[in-house]
Formats: C-alpha cells, sequence, structure tokens
C-alpha cells in the first residue's frame, strides 16, 4: 500500500530517493508514523517471516538478526528502484530480553519487572538498495530509559487499555506509560518508538 504523507517532503535533503521507492517492511502503525515525519512517498509491504533467533545470540545481535531475517524474506519482493527497510526493536533488562507479551498476565509481569528500573531497548535496521540486493547494510542503536515505580492499578489500566501485545516489553514509550512511566531517556525517543530515525536519515542520504 502507497502512502504519501501530508508534510512537507524532505525529498530535497535526500537527493539519493528521486524516482526511487522506500518501501518499509512492517505493518507497524508506529514505524509508519515516524517514516511518515519524512514527508515522502513510501509502501507498507509486510512480510510474514517467523521472528526465531539463535539461542547463542543476546543484546544487539538479537534485534540486527531479525532485522536481516526481514530482509531476507522481502528482497524477493524488491525491484531495482525501489529501497527496502526493516527494522526489529528488543528491550533487555538484567541480561534478559522481553519481547512481545503473550497475554495480559504476561504484559503485567514485564512491567512490573521494569518499573523502578533502567532497561535498555535496542532497535536495529536494515536498508536493502534494489540495485545491490545482495549488499544488506544493518545498523542498531541502544538507548536507557528508567521507569518510575508504577502502582499495580497503573499497570492493570495500562495492561487493559493501551495494546501491550505488539509492543516489545510491553509497553510503548510514545502512550500513557511513556508520558506518565518514564522519568529519563538516554539517546533517541525514536529509537525507543521504533525507528532510529537520526541514523536511517543518514544512510539515506548517502545514498547516490
Amino acid at each position: 500500500m502507497l502512502f504519501t504523507p501530508d508534510t512537507p517532503s524532505a525529498l530535497p535533503l535526500l537527493p539519493g530517493l528521486q524516482q526511487r521507492k522506500l518501501v518499509l517492511a512492517s505493518a507497524s502503525p508506529r514505524r509508519k508514523e515516524l517514516i511518515g515525519m519524512l514527508g515522502i512517498p513510501f509502501e507498507i509491504r509486510p512480510i510474514g517471516a517467523e521472528e526465531v533467533y539463535p539461542d547463542g545470540l543476546s543484546g544487539p545481535d538479537i534485534p540486527r538478526f531479525l532485522s536481516e531475517l526481514k530482509a531476507r524474506a522481502a528482497i524477493s519482493s524488491l525491484n531495482s528502484e525501489e529501497i527496502l527497510l526493516t527494522s526489529d526493536t528488543v528491550v533487555q533488562l538484567e541480561g534478559d530480553t522481553l519481547e512481545k507479551p503473550g497475554s495480559a498476565q504476561e504484559a503485567a509481569e514485564m512491567i512490573r519487572r521494569l518499573s523502578g528500573k533502567t532497561h535498555e531497548v535496542t532497535t536495529a535496521f536494515t536498508l536493502v538498495d534494489g540495485r545491490s540486493p545482495e549488499v544488506l547494510k544493518t545498523e542498531h542503536d541502544t538507548v536507557s530509559v528508567s521507569f518510575l515505580h508504577l502502582s499495580e492499578d497503573f499497570i492493570q489500566h495500562y495492561v487493559s487499555n493501551h495494546q501491550p501485545f505488539d509492543k516489545a516489553g510491553a509497553y510503548g514509550a510514545q502512550d500513557l506509560i511513556g508520558a506518565c512511566g518514564i522519568h529519563s531517556l538516554n539517546g533517541s525517543f525514536y529509537t525507543v518508538m521504533g525507528l532510529p530515525m537520526h541514523k536511517i536519515f543518514s544512510h539515506l542520504k548517502a545514498l547516490i
């Protein structure tokens, strides 16, 4: 599905995207919103890759692996004038990786663990130029996020009303928990939201 955002276009700043099309291989509404900030036409082309990684991976290697996994699954649909973007976000606390919760109980337990602590959010992204589809350019960004102590009432309200199930760590920095539960964030807010836009912009600017 092709989207043309109703916002001033950044194409004058991204000459390498002239006459090209950016393909976002994600169904995430948050990533759609972030790419829309560039004001350039882009296509959303979700993929059905199973997000499974080897047991031996840890830290940033997990989202980097999964981002490249998604890219490889989508490359066959790419033409020479398209530029593919895939990504993956993980939340890590005390050596554990918190993925998307499978139930309300699991979501609440994740948020209880994050309450009053500092954790890391890493988002990796992969860019593939359709003119050189064999080359995968992957980078990541990590941000430290500190939560206030959250009451059980707050946690239950959040889980019941703010759709935590499609979010790593069971929360979104752009919604209620970000506004009322995060007291500090060391790094890019957009990385926590789902895309390190400053790094993606730099890579897109380097396209010829």
